[in-house]
């Protein structure tokens, strides 16, 4: 695995992963209007839930997130099909500088799906 592309798949996994759900589980514990939207009423569900069913519904949410990026890897990679588009996406990897010039290309060569999937399971990092 390519050690420059695992790092991003890392930062990715940290950034969308672990801090999106430590936001939620931040939001997840304030207190909500249950009747303002569908939004809080789930905040409030989740409240009045056992702590072994917000466990799981925690679980369930980083492993839809984990689900998220998987599927957007493989559009970009074009191993999934996206709908309604006749576009195809590809991804470069670029090394910058402090200035934020740049150094060096990296091509992802149609594998952040599979290396993202590979660095959950060598790190054993799945939710459920």
């Amino acid at each position: 695995m390519n050690q420059d592309m695992e790092a991003f798949i890392k930062s990715v996994y940290q950034t969308v992963v672990q801090e999106g759900m430590a936001d939620y589980k931040e939001m997840y514990q304030e207190n909500v209007n249950p009747d303002a939207n569908d939004y809080t009423a789930c905040i409030a569900l989740y409240q009045k839930s056992s702590e072994a069913d917000q466990k799981r519904m925690m679980q369930m949410m980083e492993q839809t997130i984990i689900d998220t990026v998987s599927h957007v890897f493989g559009i970009i990679d074009g191993s999934s099909e996206l709908s309604g588009s006749e576009l195809e996406a590809k991804l470069t990897l670029v090394r910058v500088d402090e200035e934020g010039e740049p150094l060096e290309t990296i091509e992802t060569d149609g594998e952040l799906q599979d290396t993202f999937l590979g660095y959950l399971e060598d790190h054993d990092l799945h939710a459920l």
